[in-house]
Parts: structure tokens; sequence; C-alpha cells
């Protein structure tokens, strides 16, 4: 679940403000190639309707953002313009009633007359509202002219035939990056199996066979030896069948959070129990630290899982004699956890992308120890069901922190 985003609106006519939810920043970018069609429509559109102003306009949270517009000199527009969310500008009107919206001349209507495109000398509008396909609000398409203008019928259903082409263009573009991530899906979970999952088979496979072949030759001190490795490397296909397999069931949207009253205390200590044995072996002083007694709403073993991949990742990655923190302090309506080392850091043209499923990053810990990154994505679905967020600050050399939110239980 990606945390959504509203803006509100006003529509002028009920003098109402209306929540509405936009665009999530993982929607796609428009494309250039759309850009270059969607901006040949708005100027074929204002020449057959023969008005100065031709736009496509964008909402954000707070101001509306011309996307496009027609070249005119007419025109007091122009594209990268934003309003401010308080004028009651006219697409606000569309956005929040999600309907077409028809001014033949706003000085002769009381509630427009002082609008802002009044006083730009745009007197009369016809816009028609934009959406993506989940319904979340991209903006409007919308025509404007300098003078008196009822618009016919064939200019209305002009209006909304580009509306439609717009929105079709937009599903094309969402579906297109859902092909692209589960195309990406597919080749990590068979690169996880072919290789990743492997290795620890071929290690456990060839030291077995060197106990059960030459077992007498060893002494009792490296016949230990050999069981602590078949022992690592069994732990480590472990927790990774384990992630994949509860990866798996997201993406058969076969998991949701079963959400209850949690103390993070615990959590954090049952974390740092399964963790205190890697981080004794490379000498690393794993603490811990919070701020208040606060409770969560969460999903316990979602929640144990995200601080464990993240805590074992920090020991993975940091040097011996190094230090790794667990934390969580309130923040608004949420608790932030954090988990920092003091370890190698992270190459700052990952960061933005380091919770993708196509991050290309491969990187070994501090004694060589493997890693897929796909604790990481686990990390995020969890974090992000749950209505938080998740990101990272890095530097190399220094160390990393890793932060995600959790709600808080609501107090009455």
């Amino acid at each position: 679940m990606t945390e959504r985003k509203f803006s509100k609106v006003t529509i002028k006519e009920t003098n109402e403000t209306q929540k509405v939810r936009i665009g999530s920043d993982l929607k796609p970018e428009v494309s250039d190639e759309l850009i270059e069609k969607w901006q040949s429509l708005l100027d074929l559109t204002a020449r057959i309707i023969d008005v100065p102003s031709a736009s496509i306009i964008k909402l954000h949270e707070d101001y509306v953002e011309v996307f496009l517009n027609n070249q005119n000199v007419e025109n007091p527009f122009y594209s990268g313009k934003k309003v401010e969310l308080i004028y009651g500008v006219f697409c606000e009107t569309v956005i929040g009633q999600q309907d077409k919206l028809l001014i033949p001349d706003a000085r002769k209507i009381p509630i427009w007359k002082d609008n802002l495109e009044v006083d730009l000398n745009m007197v009369s509008y016809l816009g028609f509202p934009i959406n993506y396909p989940d319904g979340e609000v991209f903006g409007t398409v919308c025509v404007h002219d300098n003078k008196e203008n009822h618009y016919s019928e064939f200019h209305k259903d002009l209006m909304d035939k580009m509306r439609q082409h717009i929105e079709t263009d937009l599903q094309l573009l969402v579906s297109n990056q859902q092909l692209k991530k589960l195309n990406a899906t597919k080749d990590k979970f068979f690169s996880i199996i072919s290789h990743d999952l492997k290795n620890p088979f071929n290690s456990l496979i060839g030291t077995s066979s060197l106990l059960i072949d030459k077992a007498e030759q060893y002494s009792p001190e490296k016949v230990r030896h050999f069981a602590q490795q078949m022992h690592d490397s069994s732990q480590n296909a472990y927790h990774l069948l384990e992630n994949l397999l509860e990866w798996a069931r997201i993406q058969r949207g076969e998991l949701e959070p079963d959400l209850e009253k949690i103390n993070p205390k615990g959590v954090i200590h049952e974390v740092t129990q399964q963790s205190e044995p890697i981080a004794n072996s490379k000498n690393i002083n794993l603490q811990t630290a919070s701020e208040g007694n606060h409770s969560v709403l969460a999903d316990r073993e979602m929640l144990k899982t995200t601080l464990r991949n993240l805590v074992t990742n920090a020991l993975k990655y940091t040097h011996p004699e190094g230090t790794v923190i667990i934390s969580y302090q309130k923040n608004e309506e949420h608790l932030q956890f954090t988990v920092s080392d003091t370890g190698m850091g992270i190459p700052p043209e990952y960061l933005d992308g380091l919770f993708e499923i196509d991050c290309k990053l491969s990187q070994e810990g501090t004694e060589k120890e493997k890693g897929t990154g796909l604790g990481l994505i686990l990390c995020k679905e969890f974090v992000e069901k749950h209505g938080g967020k998740i990101w990272v600050k890095s530097e190399l050399g220094k160390g990393s922190d890793f932060h995600f939110t959790i709600p808080l239980v609501k107090t009455t």
C-alpha cells in the first residue's frame, strides 16, 4: 500500500471543500512522447474551437499547475504556471464535482465575476476532469475564451473525446509500468532461486561430503568448524526461503496485515535476542534506545520481520567493533523506527531505488556475507501495507540510517 496523497479543492458553486485523492509518487511520469501528442491535441483543439487558451491542468496537494498549454499570443497562461488552492479557480470545481463545467461569461455570474481567470481576461470556460484508472485525480482539460462563449454541442463532444484520449493514455502508461514491475519481479524471483538459494545448499553438500568421507581425519575443533559452517548455511537458506515465500504470498495478494495493539519494546527485544549471535560473532555492539511508552497498530510478525531484516543488513555491512542501534520515537500520528549502523554506507546513486525490485546494487558484507536485496523489498511491502513509509540516509564509509513509520494506536 502506497501512502495516499490528498488535496482539498473548493467547489465554488456550493462553497464546499472537497477532499480528493491525487496521483501518488509511484504513478509513472508522463513520457516525452505523450507530452508531444497532448501538445498537438491542445493546439488543434484551440484552433477548432477558436479560443486563445487550451490547457491540461495537473492537481498537486496545495496548488494546480498548467501542465501543458497551447501557444497563442492572447493566452495569459503558460506551462509550469502554478496557482494555490485558495482562489477557487474554475478547474477546482470541475475536480471537486467530477463533472464538466461550462461558464459562458463569468462577468455575468456573481460567484465567478471576481475569479482570478477574469482578472486575466479569460471570461468563459469549458473543462472536464481527468483521472487515473484507479480513480486518483490527474487534473482537468479545459479551454478559456476572452469573450462570451456558450460552446456548441460539437465543442463539448470534442473536449470530452480529448478527455477520453488522455485517460486512455494514462491507463496505458500505468499498465506499462505494472508490466515492467511484473517482469522485474519474475527476473528477481528466478535469480534468487537459481543463484542465491542454490549457493547455501552447495556449501551444505560440499561440507557434509567432506565429513562423510574424512570425518575421522579431522580434529574435534575442525569438525565443529565444519558444523558451524553447515549451521550458518542452513540458517541463511532458511531465512532466504522464509522471505521468498512471504514475498510470493504478497505478489499473489494473499498476505494482509492482522492488526493489533502492540508495544514495540517487546518486538525489538525479540529481534535483538535473535540477532545477538551474529553481533557477538563480529564483536558488534547491538544497542536499543526508545522515547516514551507508545503502542502501534501493526501486524506483529510483519513488524518483527521488517526489524529483523533491517538489523540483519546492518550487522552484515558493519565492521567488527562497530555499532548497530535500534530505536524509535513519536512522529505525529506514527511511530518512527530507526536502525542505525556505523558500517560501509551505500553509494549515493543507489539510494533512491534501494527498495525497488529492479535495484542493481550487489554488495558483499564486511565478512564477505552475501545478500539478495529481497529483505529490503519485503520491508517496503510490509511497511506500506500498514500505511507507513520507509527511507534511508547513508554516507559511504560512515554508515546508514534506515527509517520507517507505523501508525500509532489512536487514543480517544
